[in-house]
């Protein structure tokens, strides 16, 4: 452990402390906005901030294989020791008063984004995020070739078994096809940027729209190279002017939160009407999604 990790470490065990922890469980999503809206929380509240983030066969990659953040990582073991006296809060935050404040050390653990006090936010955390050069190659490679000069419309489809139930019956690959054939019709030559957790519906995509671009080389589901491929995806897909997304799913979430004002995100529920949508910007840099211009 380096001095400043060390250091940071000692201040967590004798200072008022905050720590977060990612559950087992939980995507790629619901991990980052409660690991920086928490960090948030530490700096509002002049708490030491850690995180817990377990890595293994249901998720392969460290906050650090993804992104450049050096906050202090705690093994998700001792933050569940802890738990016997500090237990695990909700991200809603009612418990948050003034006897709370005066227990060392808080201990949350959320899926959800935190309910911070405006105009506190973790989405411009996330913009102050760096991916790492993996990521930023992969991102470069894909906008370069196929973007640099095209509008394009993002499609994240979720069809992995894994993928919550209401996800996959309120986002069949079936109504994107049509979405997709639709916006063809109000846009001839828009490009599209396919986001897909299986390959079966990547190719059933590819079939109606061969021009459709996508990562081919991901990797296992969340596996290591796979979420380093993901979030290259959310950068791409945060580029667009618009996104088609699945319902109850927080990825498309964060990509709306990373482009900022400006994107339009589509869902299958969200009751958006063809002759309502409006293409009006696009990112001209993919590592800078949130910087936008007109079409």
């Amino acid at each position: 452990m380096s001095r400043p990790l060390r250091s940071a470490a000692v201040s967590l065990m004798t200072e008022k402390s905050l720590i977060v922890a990612a559950g087992k469980y939980h995507g790629l999503g619901n991990r980052v906005r409660a690991v920086l809206g928490s960090e948030v929380l530490a700096r509002l509240e002049g708490r030491v901030f850690a995180y817990a983030w377990p890595t293994g066969a249901t998720f392969g990659a460290a906050f650090d294989d993804l992104w450049e953040y050096d906050r202090v990582r705690v093994p998700a073991l001792v933050s569940r020791a802890l738990a016997w006296r500090a237990p695990y809060r909700d991200g809603k935050l009612g418990w948050l008063d003034d006897r709370a404040r005066k227990e060392r050390l808080w201990q949350l653990r959320t899926p959800h984004a935190l309910s911070l006090p405006s105009p506190a936010s973790w989405e411009d955390e996330l913009r102050l995020l760096r991916p790492v050069s993996d990521v930023r190659a992969r991102v470069s490679r894909v906008f370069d070739a196929a973007f640099s000069d095209r509008p394009f419309v993002g499609i994240m489809v979720r069809a992995h078994a894994h993928s919550h139930e209401a996800t996959r019956l309120h986002s069949p690959v079936s109504w994107y096809l049509t979405r997709m054939k639709e916006i063809r019709g109000m846009w001839p030559d828009v490009g599209f940027f396919v986001s897909a957790d299986t390959d079966a519906a990547l190719q059933q995509i590819l079939q109606e729209f061969p021009d459709a671009v996508s990562q081919h080389d991901k990797g296992d589901y969340n596996s290591k190279s796979a979420l380093v491929a993901s979030v290259a995806d959310l950068y791409l897909l945060a580029s667009s002017s618009h996104i088609l997304a699945p319902h109850f799913s927080s990825f498309p979430e964060l990509a709306e939160s990373l482009a900022g004002q400006g994107l339009g995100l589509e869902t299958s529920q969200n009751g958006v009407l063809l002759s309502s949508l409006t293409f009006v910007t696009r990112a001209g840099d993919p590592l800078t999604p949130w910087v936008r211009r007109p079409l």
